[in-house]
């Protein structure tokens, strides 16, 4: 049996996984990438896909830097410049616009599949990353130097690391035997795609309904891509409306806020739980994305706390093997872990939090949360704070994330 050896080895060549692979490309380390299946890199340019995901500025400079942006771009992006957001008493909305904090946009709405494509294409130009697909790790062998990793394909690899880019139901997290703490929402996750002939206005709109809330995202000039957080019940009532019955309950949860909706026949829906890994380390492994952490979909920020984790890494690695220390020790790997364990667990709850608050019809509870967002609205200094929090710049932002690198 061939052996192939690598300084390091990326499980997973989606999102998360080729960014990290990207951003410590060209500096002497021979790197793997695993992934089950390659992306498809072309589809009709008006086919709208039912995954996206709402990119902060924080995530555009991470994905500029390493050389992606200008695909993904070419692919298509659509930015939202305000944000508006409404529970079911009139009086409680709260509205967010880019132009109060000198910003262009709050963000892009943008397809995963553009982004991975784009990134996949931008691993592809690289020598020093092999891609190594189809195929996908069935064991895991510690040695004294080395990670020796099966492919399912026969090949074995051994590393001097591992990264677990490979999602929430990570493989290589639990061939580690690394627990995971978990948070059950009780909800599903509907997502559909609609045509709005009115314009959606560059807006993101949110509306909190008793049984969680309803989002619709720009996604293109002409439509929105809609993710409707609800019972499990509903969500199976929803998927089996036809699509002009489907319209109009959306049209009826929206308050008619975006005009007349055409809704695209594909929908779908998955379950809404949050989790964190009890640790990101084991011997010779160390976690990145939604194989660390997953949390709901309320804010967008999964995807984004997955690129700061990648640029974090990338720069921990590469200051350590700059400075001649052993990159993929972990004392090393700590430093990573000390970085991102409180940001991701902080978002995690809050989301937890915030969605306890807001999916939940109780009267008095109800009453007091729209004088809240009534009350935030009218607070610049609280407007200005979430508002850094969506545009990703409120913390300490790795220097991947910035705006440009020096030199």
């Amino acid at each position: 049996m061939s052996s192939t050896d690598y300084d390091i080895l990326v499980a997973g060549g989606g999102m998360v996984g080729a960014a990290v692979a990207c951003a410590l490309s060209g500096n002497r380390l021979r790197i793997g990438v695993v992934e089950r299946q390659s992306p498809e890199l072309e589809w009709p340019r008006d086919e709208i896909d039912l995954r996206v995901s709402a990119i902060n500025h924080a995530s555009q400079n991470l994905l500029r830097n390493i050389g992606a942006w200008d695909a993904i771009r070419e692919r298509g992006i659509q930015p939202y410049r305000e944000m508006r957001v409404w529970d079911q008493l009139r009086f409680g909305d709260i509205h967010f616009d880019s132009a109060s904090v000198g910003e262009p946009d709050l963000g892009h709405i943008i397809q995963n599949r553009a982004i991975q494509a784009s990134l996949w294409e931008r691993m592809q130009q690289h020598a020093d990353i092999d891609l190594l697909t189809p195929a996908c790790i069935t064991q895991t062998d510690q040695e004294p130097d080395a990670l020796s990793l099966l492919l399912d394909d026969g090949r074995r690899v051994r590393c001097k690391l591992a990264i677990a880019a490979d999602g929430a139901r990570s493989r290589l997290r639990d061939m580690a035997g690394i627990g995971v703490d978990i948070h059950d929402f009780e909800q599903y996750a509907v997502v559909a795609t609609v045509r709005t002939p009115d314009g959606h206005h560059e807006t993101a709109w949110q509306r909190f309904l008793p049984n969680g809330p309803l989002a619709f995202l720009p996604v293109s000039p002409t439509a929105c891509s809609i993710v409707w957080s609800t019972t499990e019940k509903e969500s199976l009532e929803l998927l089996e409306l036809e699509s002009g019955t489907f319209c109009e309950r959306l049209d009826e949860a929206s308050e008619g806020r975006l005009g007349a909706l055409e809704c695209l026949p594909e929908r779908a829906r998955f379950p809404l739980r949050s989790q964190h890994a009890r640790s990101y380390l084991a011997e010779r492994l160390v976690l990145a994305g939604d194989a660390a952490h997953q949390v709901h979909p309320l804010a967008g920020q999964g995807v984004n706390l997955g690129f700061r984790d990648a640029a974090v890494l990338a720069e921990v690695i590469l200051a350590a093997h700059k400075a001649g220390e052993p990159w993929y020790a972990h004392p090393v790997l700590r430093r990573y872990e000390r970085a991102r364990r409180g940001d991701n667990q902080l978002t995690r709850k809050s989301m937890e939090a915030f969605n306890s608050l807001f999916s939940n019809g109780f009267p008095p509870l109800r009453l007091v949360r729209n004088l809240g967002l009534r009350a935030a609205d009218r607070s610049r200094i609280a407007k200005h704070f979430f508002m850094q929090q969506a545009l990703g710049t409120s913390m300490d932002v790795p220097p991947l994330c910035r705006k440009r690198l020096a030199g």
